[in-house]
């Protein structure tokens, strides 16, 4: 019932739209966007003291979004993904890996045929994909504002919910939903109802998102307050949380070893942020925190629960007519505590939510240290050689990253970044590690030559702590990497 209700309401609400709108198939179309290319060169992640390998990819991507004004108030929105990388990067905007040739990695070289199949003697590439992301519209009147369709998700900081507009974001938050927003003055309040998985039309596996976004801002003060609660729920039959995820010695991150099975999910989040963005400074803190029932039941009937937190904490000083600003980016975030089989401990941030060129945004080491495998999956070989991108996430971990950035003129400015870290929870059973991370070193320079053209080169160095030794069982050497990418938004 709750699934057609949903169902029905959008249906009625967009039909309702469209006829009570007269001029709603005489509209204007614009088009904005974003097109980047990148290159990553990261040496020794696997922090081998010997056989040290390298990880080097490119990407291309674009993003074409249309925004069509059917009528009065009516507007339609949606977001074009052309170069899209497949396999463990689908419905991502990683983009694609350069290099992606006729013939698919992986495949048996020994059944080509022509230059149609083999990489060799090709003349071409093989053709990309066009995949679209979003589709949404939205009705202004004088009591609010209607949103409907795959619409991206934005909130506070960006530590939870990111709807990936910024110049190299890889990821973004999506959800097929209803919302009305009511604006009162300076405040708004959003609530809406999700369908991340609708599952078959006439069957009860659904999963919804009920949400209520609500937010102050006053221009006058520079001052912005906002909550976001989200209550994620689903039956047996629609909760399908990885069980088993490779390369965790625990046998998977949610139940531990041993067989599993799926029951009631209901996860509950609460965000809460404030920030203050003047011309002299800005400061900025939000909170999230994670409760409910995961869905997963473990062999003795206990029910795996979440119970996760994360803290995120951003200033920067600009001094007036001064060349040189100082940031710092400070926070923590829960993890998850190996040895407690029906309760997941672990926090994590958005994968677009980046403190560093390599640590929390590329994997590292040779385990899974952050306990992030439930959201990343297998990020290594058989060999146990890491063969995945940036798809790391900031988890179980302390974090401190104080920046100075200089400014040479209006094109040219220079970011030095120093990053540390502790873990929060020991991240191997039956093991003693060390909390130390250790430090990183970015160097970063910009060249923006004119309005949405930007040149980013970093430079980065990674002495490793001995957690990464988990116990002195692995090797910790210096890894480093250097990244060149380009992106130009229209």
């Amino acid at each position: 019932m709750r699934k057609n209700s949903i169902i029905f309401t959008t249906l009625s609400l967009v039909l309702a739209t469209l006829f009570t709108n007269s001029n709603a198939f005489a509209g204007d179309i614009e088009w904005n966007g974003l097109y980047r290319i990148e290159g990553y060169s990261i040496e020794n992640s696997d922090l081998k003291d010997s056989q040290k390998k390298k990880l080097g990819y490119g990407l291309s991507h674009l993003e074409l979004r249309p925004k069509i004004t059917a009528g009065d108030g009516l507007t339609i929105y949606g977001q074009f993904d052309i170069f899209n990388a497949d396999g463990a990067y689908s419905n991502t905007q990683m983009g694609q890996f350069l290099g992606d040739g006729v013939r698919s990695p992986g495949t048996d070289r020994t059944t080509t045929t022509s230059s149609n199949s083999s990489n060799a003697i090709s003349h071409n590439m093989k053709s990309e994909t066009i995949e679209v992301s979003q589709l949404y519209l939205t009705l202004n009147n004088e009591f609010g504002q209607l949103v409907a369709g795959r619409a991206p998700l934005q909130f506070g900081l960006g530590m939870t919910y990111s709807a990936g507009r910024g110049l190299f974001d890889h990821f973004s938050d999506t959800r097929d939903l209803v919302g009305y927003k009511v604006v009162m003055g300076n405040m708004f309040f959003l609530p809406m109802i999700g369908r991340p998985s609708g599952g078959s039309i006439n069957g009860s596996d659904n999963i919804d998102d009920y949400m209520l976004q609500a937010e102050y801002e006053n221009p006058e003060t520079d001052l912005q307050l906002g909550v976001f609660f989200s209550l994620r729920h689903g039956g047996d039959q629609g909760s399908d949380a990885p069980v088993n995820v490779g390369g965790n010695a625990d046998g998977g991150v949610l139940g531990g070893a041993g067989t599993k099975t799926y029951g009631t999910m209901n996860v509950k989040t609460i965000n809460m942020y404030a920030l203050r963005d003047t011309e002299r400074f800005r400061l900025g803190f939000e909170g999230s925190f994670m409760s409910g029932e995961s869905g997963i039941i473990v062999p003795n009937g206990d029910k795996v629960e979440y119970s996760g937190y994360g803290l995120a904490f951003e200033g920067e000083y600009r001094p007036a007519d001064s060349g040189w600003k100082w940031a710092l980016k400070a926070g923590s975030a829960s993890g998850d505590d190996p040895s407690s089989a029906a309760k997941f401990e672990g926090y994590a941030f958005n994968r677009n939510y980046d403190i560093a060129m390599l640590m929390f945004n590329h994997p590292l080491g040779q385990n899974d240290f952050l306990r992030t495998g439930l959201y990343t999956g297998s990020v290594r070989d058989t060999n146990n050689t890491i063969n995945a991108a940036d798809v790391e996430m900031l988890s179980n971990a302390i974090y401190l990253a104080p920046t100075v950035k200089y400014a040479f003129n209006d094109h040219w400015s220079l970011d030095n970044t120093i990053v540390t870290g502790w873990l929060n929870t020991n991240p191997i059973a039956n093991t003693s590690t060390s909390k130390q991370l250790g430090y990183e070193w970015d160097i970063t320079l910009n060249w923006m030559p004119r309005k949405g053209v930007a040149w980013i080169n970093q430079l980065g160095g990674l002495f490793p702590g001995s957690a990464f030794k988990g116990g002195g069982t692995y090797p910790a050497e210096m890894a480093y990497g250097f990244a060149t990418k380009a992106a130009i938004s229209f």
